[in-house]
């Protein structure tokens, strides 16, 4: 099945200044496929302009998109090109310049999602170790007063609240801040349930209806984040260096060739990517050297039988369509 998608996703840049204890780059799971570094304005440039039918760019993945310095000319050439941009995978906004706040707003990012998870210093830094509340929330002020002076609804912001026992007290307090922000409140169940553990399991169900993943695993029979199987179809993901990722999640290896030197249509589908989407289909057996391997979600989908269908991929491609948004670990 050869794939022709109009989104993509970019890491532009793999760096993070924090050290948040259960990221991956910080546990060390990334060093050897992601690795450290930016994409510059000229290789983002190449990209664009050779492969036309892209509409949509999400920029980012595991690291920090606002410490590339080449990010305002990103988002102003993606905008002259049609292009619409979003940073709907998580930044933490400890530090940019003035000029990228301004080029969000000015340049239309559809998207900004802000990792926050507590509303005092004490809170935050448990997970956040090493970042400045004041100043994520002081960059989140300049964008909304650059929305002002430019009488603009974008970028629509989130505020992100993974929930862990150290913060599950401050939730309510959260929505508050949100609204005072002019942001979405989006909570997140965190990715290992026991690492700090929710206390309150029952109220945490109140706000999110699942007091971890393991529990939603259970209660919906899916992997909660079973839909980032489907970035391998509709919006593949490209490393800052043009490794071919595939999907958002991948970090144990690549699917062969890099879209700087073989071009994105022929990385996408190339034969390894293209059995991965039919082994995650169930049509295929598995194969030892694909990365879907050493996930979970792939192990999920395959314990319970519960292939990803075609019906699934033209769903989300439907829902993709109609959202300004892709989609978050």
């Amino acid at each position: 099945m050869v794939v022709n998608p109009t989104a993509i996703r970019i890491e532009v840049c793999s760096v993070c200044q924090l050290r948040c204890p259960l990221c991956p780059n910080i546990r060390g799971e990334t060093a050897a496929t992601i690795g450290m570094g930016y994409m510059p304005f000229e290789h983002f440039r190449r990209l664009i302009n050779q492969n036309p039918q892209i509409r949509q760019v999400e920029l980012g993945n595991f690291g920090e998109v606002f410490l590339n310095k080449d990010l305002p000319g990103i988002l102003e050439y993606a905008y002259t090109r049609n292009v619409t941009t979003t940073i709907d995978e998580g930044a933490n906004l400890n530090h940019s310049s003035e000029e990228a706040l301004e080029a969000l707003v000015k340049y239309q990012t559809a998207v900004v999602r802000c990792a926050i998870d507590g509303i005092t210093q004490a809170t935050y830094s448990q997970y956040r170790v090493g970042g400045d509340l004041k100043n994520v929330l002081r960059n989140i002020q300049k964008i909304n007063r650059h929305k002002g002076r430019y009488q603009s609804s974008r970028p629509r912001l989130l505020f992100q609240f993974i929930i862990f026992g150290h913060n599950e007290h401050e939730i309510e307090r959260a929505i508050l801040l949100s609204r005072m922000l002019k942001m979405e409140i989006s909570f997140k169940l965190n990715f290992f349930p026991d690492a700090m553990p929710v206390y309150n399991r029952d109220r945490v169900r109140q706000i999110v209806d699942y007091a971890d993943r393991r529990e939603y695993l259970e209660k919906e029979g899916v992997h909660y984040k079973r839909h980032q199987c489907y970035e391998l179809w509709l919006s593949p993901q490209i490393n800052w260096d043009g490794k071919l990722l595939g999907c958002s999640r991948n970090m144990w290896g690549v699917f062969g060739g890099n879209v700087f030197e073989s071009g994105l249509m022929g990385a996408i589908n190339n034969e390894k990517i293209r059995y991965a989407r039919e082994m995650l289909m169930g049509r295929v057996p598995a194969r030892g050297d694909m990365p879907c391997m050493k996930c979970s979600i792939y192990q999920s989908i395959a314990t319970s039988g519960n292939w990803i269908t075609e019906k699934e991929i033209k769903d989300a491609e439907v829902r993709n369509a109609n959202a300004e948004g892709v989609c978050s670990k």
